[in-house]
């Protein structure tokens, strides 16, 4: 009987003992994936971070663009009442019908160019500002795909 019980205990420590380092093992693999994870939600919350700078910074590139669209506009809607004041007091002083329809047709197409030059100017200032603010975030957006696209180790 006294072997059955020393044997009893030897198995009861070889269990114990094999439990205890399987415990080990699996705490040690369960802490590596929550450190996993912390690292993870970290630089979650940087990509974030980073993403919501981007965009602040494209909203004030956007923001200054349309600024100078708007001072473009203005400065063009003043220059464009100046010439009509300017071309309707010259067909008010003309001498004959003739002068009248050469001074409208003066006026027209020199007011169709100067809406050309305008509208082409504000494309071209649009088509700027919008590259530039889509930069940063498209930027931002390209590393963060990186940084997440990668597999966990």
């Amino acid at each position: 009987m006294a072997t059955k019980s020393k044997t009893a205990k030897l198995e009861t420590t070889e269990v114990t003992d094999t439990a205890t380092e399987t415990i080990k093992a699996t705490t040690e693999q369960v802490k590596g994936k929550i450190d996993q994870a912390l690292k993870a939600f970290e630089e979650a919350g940087s990509a974030s971070k980073e993403t919501y700078e981007a965009f602040v910074s494209s909203f004030n590139i956007t923001a200054k663009g349309i600024e100078g669209v708007t001072a473009e506009s203005a400065a063009f809607a003043k220059k464009s009442v100046e010439d009509f004041v300017a071309a309707s007091k010259a067909v008010v002083g003309a001498k004959s019908l003739r002068e009248v329809v050469d001074l409208q047709n003066d006026y027209t197409k020199a007011a169709f160019d100067a809406f050309l030059a305008y509208t082409n100017k504000v494309g071209e200032m649009t088509m700027a500002f919008t590259q530039e603010a889509v930069e940063p975030i498209s930027r931002q957006l390209g590393t963060t795909f990186k940084k997440f696209g990668q597999p966990v180790a």
